[in-house]
């Protein structure tokens, strides 16, 4: 009894498995189609260089130095947007090119104590008196600050992602009718079907080996490529045993207590979609090696 319900906790996981590594697909077509990354990335620059009740002066020069502009460019494209990533070295000297413009390091606090900015002042001259007005510590604090507030900006980005990432699995579980309630018990009541989505798992980790192989690029074309063969061919074939999609179901009979319980399902979907295809690819890892090395049934005298 066990372990046949182990079997179908097994399937049902590598089904949210097919499910999440498709939600996080589209999300990176989104991510880079939006420019998410870059726009969390100014929105961080922003709080740290213009106070909301100051003018933003030494934001845009930061903006107009030509190291950020280069990291700026599309490879490819003329149009500049914001880049994904900056590190705390290129931040620090764009930062120091923009308080210096062009005069000697010994005013560098002339030029901090002329910032119209009054936080920005204070933090700066903070830093400078920590470093004992040694320009390689400062340059070091400048850095480390840099690196605090870009976790907090990770953070941030990642807890807004979360978010979107919620409503993406929504929309794949209505999509594709996928209804973890209706799943688990198609799972449970059908044992073809679970012994065909068992064998679909075995072979996906066989293939895949120890580690996930997740989307990191932000090449549309190849996000799409990986879109349609997730369609085509690993969602497709849990489909058929699962039923999964709007083919065979009459709606016109569907009552609204079938209705509550769908979207019930469909919600149960989006939220465990959103945990991540990493974080059911090392459950499912798991419950397979689990069931591997349970007891072997005796042979019969």
């Amino acid at each position: 009894m066990m372990l046949g319900l182990l079997e179908v906790v097994i399937g049902l996981i590598f089904v949210l498995l097919l499910l999440s590594l498709l939600a996080t697909t589209v999300m990176e077509l989104l991510s880079s189609g939006l420019a998410l990354r870059g726009k969390n990335l100014e929105k961080a620059l922003r709080n740290m260089l213009a106070s909301a009740d100051a003018e933003e002066k030494v934001f845009r020069q930061f903006k107009q130095n030509p190291l950020y502009k280069q990291l700026s460019q599309r490879y490819g494209k003329s149009r500049r947007r914001s880049p994904s990533y900056l590190s705390s070295g290129s931040f620090q000297s764009i930062l120091f090119d923009v308080l210096l413009e062009g005069e000697g390091i010994d005013r560098i606090q002339e030029r901090i104590d002329s910032l119209p900015d009054r936080d920005l002042k204070q933090v700066l001259n903070q830093l400078l008196t920590d470093a004992d007005y040694r320009l390689d510590e400062f340059r070091s604090n400048i850095r480390n600050w840099y690196d605090n507030v870009m976790d907090r900006a990770s953070g941030w980005y990642k807890r807004n992602i979360q978010k979107i990432l919620v409503a993406v699995g929504l929309a794949i579980a209505v999509i594709f009718n996928a209804d973890t309630i209706a799943i688990y018990e198609r799972l449970e009541s059908d044992p073809e079907a679970l012994q065909q989505i068992l064998t679909m798992a075995e072979d996906y980790l066989m293939v895949q080996g120890d580690s996930l192989t997740t989307t990191q690029d932000p090449v549309m074309r190849e996000s799409l490529d990986k879109i349609n063969h997730l369609i085509s061919r690993e969602i497709d074939e849990a489909s058929a045993p699962l039923g999964l999609g709007w083919g065979g179901v009459d709606i016109q009979a569907l009552t609204w207590q079938d209705w509550a319980l769908k979207v019930l399902g469909w919600i149960v979907t989006a939220l465990a979609v959103s945990l991540g295809a990493p974080f059911w690819f090392d459950l499912l890892k798991k419950l397979v090696n689990i069931r591997g090395s349970g007891e072997k049934p005796k042979a019969k005298a």
